[in-house]
């Protein structure tokens, strides 16, 4: 019996979809192409179908990632926005949050492929932050990279310390950075 004729998108949305989540969990030098597959229920041999290498996917993964469609980014107010990802659920679940978050240390040591891809995630990131600030979008604001470097910031170093307290005031700093960050109509 033949595969319907959307199978193999599906197919790849399924590998994107474990890659996105397991790459922000254990990393990239964490996860195997098996890891990868065995994750979506396939099988090792499906992987070529899809992907050149384990840095295709890489590249592939955070391309798909971002503001989109599925996330509630247009239905919140910065302020809250910058709430919830300065949360201790967006610390404590890295495998659902952001790659910015996650993988920023990895990917700096990355190569160009995926350095260019993480690279347009923050592009993108930072465009949606400029929408809430107002701004037309000819070109990033210093506000919005300032407070999206805020946010990541604080995750990362929330995520990193094995002081519980230590993290969760690092949650309430970060959150109040950024509210100083923001112009006085959205406070």
């Amino acid at each position: 019996m033949p595969y319907a004729s959307d199978h193999k998108q599906k197919s790849r949305e399924k590998i994107l979809t474990s890659a996105r989540r397991i790459f922000k969990e254990r990393g990239f030098d964490g996860v195997t192409i098996d890891d990868v597959m065995g994750d979506a229920g396939m099988t090792r041999g499906g992987f070529y179908a899809h992907f050149r290498s384990k840095g295709d996917l890489i590249a592939h993964a955070l391309a798909s990632e971002g503001p989109d469609e599925q996330k509630p980014w247009g239905a919140l107010e910065l302020l809250g926005f910058a709430e919830l990802y300065v949360s201790a659920d967006h610390r404590d679940r890295p495998g659902e949050g952001c790659p910015a978050a996650a993988l920023t240390q990895e990917i700096a040591r990355s190569d160009d492929e995926t350095r260019t891809a993480y690279t347009d995630f923050l592009r993108r990131f930072a465009e949606v932050i400029d929408t809430y600030l107002g701004n037309d979008g000819n070109a990033l604001s210093d506000d919005a990279l300032a407070i999206m470097a805020q946010m990541v910031g604080t995750v990362q170093m929330a995520r990193a310390v094995n002081d519980p307290m230590m993290s969760t005031r690092l949650l309430k700093a970060g959150r109040q950075a950024v509210e100083y960050l923001l112009p006085p109509e959205a406070d």
